[in-house]
């Protein structure tokens, strides 16, 4: 077991945990687990109310690094999942290459009801690049006993993982009759081109149409020849010129949801022709270019995973993107 002393009878002895500093300038580390406490430490941890400290002593007991880095190698995907040792008992959890980020509840709940442990995760579903934070283990104790650590050890199965992108070549159709008769330029493929870089992705066609079925279908089937998936820009919404939903429809594709629960770029298209994804995006996605539907729901088709009108819906439920503006739709 660990001794709890007055700091200042545990000058000499070493510390058996972090211990915390929080004051307006930072959250973090006073002194380390392994610190040797001396006579100049003893005023610092009173001024951080740390009149009583733990200082090491002969144990078997596991302490909260230990348990951390246990509970995350146990419970993460050594595939996909980069464990890195934190502070503060804690491990800390990155991506080792993009994809979508895949977490198994019950595991989860299991650990997180445990007592001596946390796993915090990244939503699920999430895109994510390569070397992200996608999630942190937090040990609830300071010590354990090592029958109840592997006790729980021994229930845990996989909880985070990342799923690749199995799909790779993205076929673009710039709509707008604007567009293709230079009178605006395209501000899409710049766009679309950083989030490939991101998620792994080539760009492997490009054409621009006007504002008619027939020749935005006509591209659609020229990406379809390369391209593993296919993002129909612009035209998704009521005007008279928005035509992409014809378009699709015009190619045999099957349409899953058109307008999505999505905020921003709500007016925005999930379709197959076969088994390829097909995906039309609001022009919204130009302002809102950080995040938008591309990243919540076409990086899900990316990964292999076929999206149903119900499962669409259900995306509602944490729809509603951090980075939306009102103003914009308000009186």
């Amino acid at each position: 077991m660990v001794k709890e002393l007055p700091v200042e009878l545990a000058v000499g002895k070493e510390l058996a945990y972090d211990t915390t500093i929080v004051n307006g300038e930072k959250a973090g580390v006073l002194l380390e687990k392994g610190h040797v406490i001396k006579d100049a430490d003893v005023e610092l941890l009173k001024m951080s109310g740390l009149y009583r400290v733990y200082v090491a002593d002969n144990s078997e007991d596991v302490f909260e690094s230990s348990i951390a880095e246990a509970v995350a190698s146990a419970s993460t995907d050594a595939a996909s999942v980069k464990i890195r040792p934190g502070k503060q008992g804690s491990a800390i959890l990155f991506s080792k290459f993009p994809g979508i980020i895949s977490v198994d509840d019950e595991t989860l709940k299991s650990i997180n009801m445990s007592g001596i442990a946390l796993l915090i995760t990244r939503k699920k579903f999430e895109a994510v690049g390569t070397d992200e934070l996608i999630g942190v283990v937090d040990s609830v104790p300071l010590y354990e006993s090592e029958e109840k650590l592997n006790s729980l050890l021994n229930k845990i199965t996989v909880a985070l993982k990342v799923i690749p992108f199995n799909r790779k070549a993205v076929g673009l159709v710039i709509t707008g009759t604007e567009v293709y008769e230079g009178k605006k330029k395209d501000l899409y493929t710049d766009i679309i081109v950083k989030k490939a870089e991101k998620y792994g992705w080539t760009i492997d066609f490009r054409k621009l149409a006007p504002d008619d079925p027939a020749q935005i279908a006509e591209a659609i089937k020229e990406a379809k020849r390369s391209s593993e998936a296919i993002i129909v820009t612009g035209g998704m919404s009521v005007d008279p010129t928005d035509k992409t939903l014809a378009a699709v429809k015009l190619v045999g594709a099957r349409v899953v949801a058109y307008g999505i629960p999505i905020k921003p770029t709500t007016m925005s298209l999930v379709a197959y022709w076969d088994d390829l994804p097909v995906f039309g995006i609001s022009a919204g996605g130009i302002y809102y270019k950080d995040v938008n539907s591309i990243d919540v729901i076409f990086t899900i088709m990316m990964a292999g995973i076929e999206l149903t009108p119900e499962r669409v819906a259900l995306m509602g439920n944490g729809g509603l993107l951090p980075n939306f503006n009102p103003a914009f739709k308000l009186h």
